[in-house]
């Protein structure tokens, strides 16, 4: 499946460097906004619910407008170069694409995922990688933790201070796997999902 978000993009910066196809690009962001409409739509109905089937075929009539007319400008003399280039983007990346009518619970692009991408990304920048193998993949297992605790709605800082503490506790060696359970943000107690809300503290 592949990101509506990265394809959008294409579309703007043919536009915006070729300001002759400035209604070809905004028809077909109108059809990609139209997608998204019907998507956000079936989020928000009940599952299995007529909203959420009306929803899904809206979604599969969306998909199958942008199929005809992406065919019909590629095959169009017509066309310009730029546009012919787009279109042709667009048709190795169709199938894809067209998936999310298969699965319209999932997202139409991986904006979330790449924003939870950023900070880490930024950070080894400014501090010129990671220098080892090693490291980075201490950073990797670093990053995946905190983005996990932060996915759950804790705080990270609050989530590995209790952690580090549970680590003095066991004399400096990581809790077993029966203490570690107790880290799983979905196996955890409400008093603890309680503190690692909250701002670090000296520990239990």
């Amino acid at each position: 499946m592949y990101c509506w978000a990265h394809i959008r993009r294409y579309f703007i910066r043919a536009g915006d460097a070729h300001p002759e196809l400035a209604g070809w690009t905004a028809a077909w962001t109108e059809r990609i906004g139209a997608l998204y409409v019907a998507h956000r739509g079936y989020g928000a109905a009940e599952p299995g619910s007529a909203e959420a089937a009306r929803a899904q075929a809206q979604i599969t009539h969306t998909l199958a407008t942008m199929d005809t007319a992406h065919r019909g400008e590629a095959a169009d003399p017509a066309t310009p170069a730029p546009a012919r280039k787009v279109l042709a983007t667009l048709d190795h990346e169709w199938d894809g694409l067209a998936r999310h009518r298969e699965y319209p619970e999932l997202p139409l692009d991986n904006n979330t995922a790449e924003r939870g991408l950023r900070n880490p990304v930024v950070g080894r920048k400014n501090y010129y990688g990671s220098g080892s193998v090693a490291s980075a993949e201490l950073a990797a297992r670093a990053w995946t933790i905190t983005a996990t605790a932060a996915r759950a709605g804790l705080n990270p800082l609050a989530y590995l201070t209790d952690y580090l503490h549970a680590c003095a506790a066991a004399g400096g060696k990581p809790p077993n796997s029966q203490a570690l359970a107790r880290f799983y943000p979905w196996a955890a107690t409400d008093a603890d999902l309680t503190r690692w809300r909250g701002q670090p503290g000296p520990g239990p």
